[in-house]
């Protein structure tokens, strides 16, 4: 329950803060700008475990990406993610796609596939997985911005309407990333 109500609190935190940044227009040095490329990492211990664990860089996954904007609302994310070796792993690739509505704070889903590269030598590529996306873009600069995320993890992307009603912290983990705006 506990987790719950700091995901509301995150969530109300995130809906204040788009506001302030609304009223001040802080977004428009982006009139124009449409792809950017940035750099980030992705923490996967799931909400529920933050408690119970110091910061262990071990869960930490590194990503590269582009963004495409359409109509300043709309947001095509673009997504390689490396995950380092870990135990018979090698190493994870993970090309991820995500359609995102909104200007400052944005919401969406997507989609992302894992190339799994064993230490053996074996690799293969694991079923499509869905996600539900949920952020804040901040400006960091004359043409960069700062994005906080929280990713959900689904099953299958008709589960994306059972977040509220069955909300799992053990599904939710966090990334942030800098972007560049050309």
């Amino acid at each position: 329950m506990k987790q719950k109500h700091f995901a509301l609190i995150i969530l109300f935190l995130l809906m204040f803060m788009f506001s302030l940044f609304r009223a001040n227009d802080c977004f428009a040095f982006s009139r124009g700008k449409e792809t950017s490329i940035g750099i980030g990492a992705h923490y996967h211990i799931a909400l529920s475990d933050l408690d119970h664990t110091d910061f262990d860089g071990s869960h930490l996954s590194y990503l590269t990406g582009m963004k495409f904007k359409f109509n300043y609302k709309w947001t095509l994310d673009a997504v390689i993610e490396y995950y380092p070796g870990k135990d018979d792993i090698s190493y994870i690739l993970s090309p991820r796609i995500s359609l995102l509505y909104g200007k400052g704070f944005y919401f969406g889903t997507g989609i992302e596939k894992k190339y799994v590269k064993l230490e053996s030598g074996e690799s293969n590529w694991n079923d499509e997985t869905y996600f539900a996306q949920t952020g804040l873009e901040m400006p960091f600069g004359s043409n960069n911005t700062l994005n906080i995320d929280a990713y959900y993890g689904l099953e299958k992307l008709s589960d994306v309407t059972d977040i509220i009603s069955d909300f799992d912290s053990d599904n939710l983990t966090f990334g942030i990333s800098l972007y560049h705006y050309f």
